[in-house]
C-alpha cells in the first residue's frame, strides 16, 4: 500500500485526465454547431465564437446577444 500522498496524487491524475477528457468531449459537441471558420478559432483558443442558440439555452450561458 502507498502513503497517503501517493493516493491522494494518484486521485488529482484521475481526476485531471477525466476532466480533460470531458472538456474535449464538450467542445467537440459545441463544434458540431459552429461553421468551419469558428471551428478552427474555438480549438486553437484564440478569440471569441457566437454560443449557439441551442447550446446557451441547454447550459443557461449569461452572454450578450449579438
Amino acid at each position: 500500500m502507498g502513503t497517503m500522498s501517493q493516493k491522494i496524487k494518484d486521485m488529482q491524475s484521475k481526476r485531471i485526465a477525466y476532466q480533460k477528457e470531458k472538456t474535449k468531449e464538450y467542445m467537440a459537441r459545441v463544434a458540431s454547431y459552429l461553421s468551419v471558420e469558428d471551428q478552427k478559432i474555438l480549438y486553437s483558443g484564440n478569440g471569441f465564437v457566437e454560443v449557439p442558440e441551442e447550446e446557451r439555452h441547454r447550459e443557461r450561458i449569461d452572454a450578450y446577444p449579438y
